[in-house]
């Protein structure tokens, strides 16, 4: 324990000029982790439906911040013509707290027209999401400084702790609060939510800030061209490209699937989720450590090899009971319950150990000059591999609608078990990758990244 507190002062503490920007980054982490759990999610589905925005809409609003994410090509021309960006940083976020959580939250009482009111809120979702941009990318290049290679994957295993610590407490939480709060008390989080975002970037000014080496100016096909021409780079994102992928054309029909087909209690599949916390908060130190030993690619891809032959067994999860006689008893449970104990259980062991290895891809291969245009360049892969996968997922859900097969004795009636399938598929062909290319993706010991 006192090791732990020992390790725990050294990376974090108020003395030294990088520890004390990791104080900072640690507390915008927290609070921007709450912020995005009450501001989308189920939160943000019943903020819309409370008024009156139909299932198109919400689907529409969610995909804006994934089309507005094309138009950081813009930003490294931008960002490079600051030597110093604190503050234009510190404005952007502001503005995205502004227009994406009070301004959302206003439309309603300002515009009472349907069709003008979605129309409007879907301008100010694209333009808060245009501002958020420029600042993820910029906070990314500045933030990485006081992260050297010696600390980062402590700094990153307590993030993804509190991430998950936060995520299931609310996650637990979010349906009975959603089902039994008045409406006033949605809003009146948001608003609260609005109060945390300003409390945030405040915390952001707080770090110092050096100026960012740059070969020369960027131009505005160099968030192409320069990160292109850097091979183990293009191999890391190849990697977040078929991950991304892989989670994002299933789950958002899964967990229909899950509740409306199968017949999955919400409060069964909220605890499921829950459990990744504690889960996460037993294992983080032995994934820590095996990162140390190992590298962050061979975590990934092990932990990986848990997570892929799961994925496709959970393709066959099927409704239903089985009763087991105890005596005098009889106790009758869903057959769902043991399946998915079974692939979530080993899952949550292994999740974290492969998302504390994916939260330092961005990084890895990122060299030290020109890291506005790398950073800009992940954030383009990370959310296309995201739109591919949803796109891939909602034409096959489509183009499968019809679809039957039987096995162990039932008859799946759609596609989405093949897709869940096909996830796990994925999963194989990255862990493939990582495991013949590992040497053409590890970082050269003499070469200089973030």
């Amino acid at each position: 324990m006192s090791s732990t507190l020992s390790t725990f002062r050294k990376v974090y503490n108020f003395h030294e000029p990088d520890a004390r920007g990791r104080v900072c980054l640690l507390v915008y982490t927290i609070v921007e982790y709450f912020l995005v759990y009450i501001t989308s999610g189920i939160f943000y589905t019943q903020f819309l439906q409370s008024y009156g925005v139909d299932i198109t809409g919400v689907g529409i609003l969610n995909f804006v911040p994934f089309f507005a994410s094309m138009f950081v090509f813009f930003t490294p021309g931008l960002l490079n013509r600051f030597p110093k960006r604190r503050w234009l940083l510190a404005g952007c976020k502001f503005m995205y707290y502004l227009l994406n959580v009070a301004g959302l939250t206003l439309l309603p009482a300002l515009i009472k027209d349907y069709n003008t009111l979605l129309v409007c809120m879907i301008a100010v979702s694209f333009f808060s999401s245009l501002f958020n941009i420029i600042a993820t990318a910029g906070y990314a290049a500045w933030h990485i400084r006081f992260q050297p290679e010696e600390v980062r994957a402590y700094h990153m295993t307590v993030a993804q702790f509190l991430n998950a610590i936060i995520s299931g407490i609310l996650m637990l939480c979010a349906g009975w609060l959603c089902d039994n709060l008045p409406e006033w008390f949605i809003l009146a989080l948001r608003y609260f939510a609005f109060g945390l975002g300003v409390i945030n970037v405040i915390f952001l000014l707080i770090p110092r800030e050096v100026e960012y080496p740059v070969v020369r100016t960027p131009r505005f096909m160099d968030i192409i061209s320069i990160p292109i021409r850097h091979k183990k780079f293009m191999r890391t994102m190849l990697v977040v490209f078929m991950w991304q992928f892989s989670m994002y054309c299933y789950s958002s029909q899964l967990n229909y699937y899950l509740l409306d087909t199968i017949g999955v209690t919400q409060t069964f599949y909220n605890v499921i989720i829950f459990l990744y916390g504690p889960f996460f908060m037993l294992f983080m130190n032995f994934w820590r450590k095996q990162i140390e030993k190992t590298s962050w690619f061979k975590v990934f891809a092990y932990s990986l090899l848990v997570v892929a032959p799961l994925q496709i067994l959970y393709g066959f999860v099927q409704p239903g009971d089985f009763t087991i006689n105890l005596g005098s008893l009889a106790l009758t449970i869903p057959l769902y319950i043991p399946l998915i104990l079974l692939v979530r259980v080993p899952q949550h062991f292994a999740g974290t150990g492969h998302n504390v290895a994916f939260a330092n891809f961005q990084y890895i291969n990122m060299p030290l000059t020109n890291r506005d245009c790398f950073a800009s360049f992940y954030q383009i892969i990370f959310n296309l591999g995201s739109m591919a996968g949803m796109l891939f997922g909602i034409v096959f859900t489509e183009l499968t609608k019809d679809f039957s097969f039987t096995a162990f004795g039932y008859t799946y009636t759609t596609g989405t078990p093949l897709l869940t399938m096909l996830c796990g598929v994925v999963q194989f062909i990255i862990i493939a990758y990582v495991l013949i290319g590992r040497k053409r993706l590890e970082p050269d010991q003499d070469a200089e990244h973030a």
